[in-house]
């Protein structure tokens, strides 16, 4: 069963879809993408879960993000938190690709009761402006107020040259690129270049898998650090595949996810049942 609909809340409307049924999972998508980037993993996963995938604040058919930068992590996660209210789902596992890794692992940290179990790909744990990565997204964050409002068409042969052998993830980045909402994209990009995790992330009990494609050499440090911070976090390298590895290799994917999946559901206490949700 496939629903489509927009929620009205935190002060703002959330436009989301859902399918199947069974424990809830999650999908968190990158800034600057939309709930599209998870097309390969919607048919897939809800023939044994629900699969709640939504546009975050600010990106895709969402309400437009007024919040300043310090603020756009906290309201995000906030609006994933009433949207499972709404939902009347009491825990999820999360699933976040590239910046929607941040909003997981802000998740785990700020709302842990929420999450069941987690999976962080493509991502980072800490940007500090003192560091490599805090610089790269500062950078990053100008860029893409510059680039925003250039012609798609001048972005896209670069595009088409770095994900030559990738053609599903051109096609969602190459759709990006026509709809974005530079100003938004801007200030979230701003926003994840003053996170650090590093130090939170020890206190976070719920099991984590890190996967990360193993193209660039940086990529995986960053997901190792994340993996090292986490005190149960395991690593898993995808070949040939760079951020997003659900799109680079989407098979894969889903298969190691579903691994994860499948091993912890297996080890859920007896006392909360699959597939927990309010009022029950």
């Amino acid at each position: 069963m496939l629903l489509l609909s927009v929620a009205q809340l935190n002060g703002a409307s959330l436009y989301y879809e859902t399918y199947g049924s069974g424990a809830a999972i999650i999908f968190v998508h990158g800034h600057g993408w939309t709930h599209r980037m998870f097309a390969p993993q919607l048919d897939y996963f809800s023939e044994r879960y629900q699969v709640i995938v939504c546009d975050l604040r600010g990106n895709g058919r969402s309400e437009k993000l007024r919040q300043s930068p310090e603020r756009v992590i906290d309201v995000q996660c906030l609006d994933l938190i009433l949207l499972m209210n709404t939902l009347g789902i009491r825990q999820a596992v999360f699933v976040g690709i590239s910046h929607g890794g941040l909003i997981v692992q802000q998740m785990a940290v700020q709302y842990p009761e929420r999450v069941m179990a987690m999976v962080i790909a493509d991502s980072f744990c800490r940007s500090g402006t003192a560091t490599i990565t805090g610089k790269l997204q500062v950078a990053a964050a100008h860029l893409s107020w510059l680039s925003g409002y250039a012609p798609a068409e001048l972005m896209l042969p670069s595009l088409r040259l770095m994900y030559s052998r990738w053609d599903l993830a051109y096609r969602e980045l190459r759709r990006n690129m026509r709809d974005r909402r530079p100003r938004e994209l801007y200030r979230q990009r701003l926003a994840t270049s003053r996170i650090d995790y590093s130090e939170q992330l020890a206190a976070v009990r719920q099991p984590a898998l890190c996967v990360v494609g193993d193209y660039s050499e940086y990529a995986v440090h960053c997901m190792k650090e994340v993996a090292a911070y986490l005190p149960h976090a395991e690593l898993m390298l995808i070949p040939d595949a760079c951020d997003p590895s659900n799109l680079c290799q989407p098979e894969l994917f889903n298969a190691i996810v579903q691994r994860f999946l499948d091993e912890q559901l297996e080890r859920r206490p007896s006392n909360l049942p699959r597939g927990e949700r309010l009022g029950e």
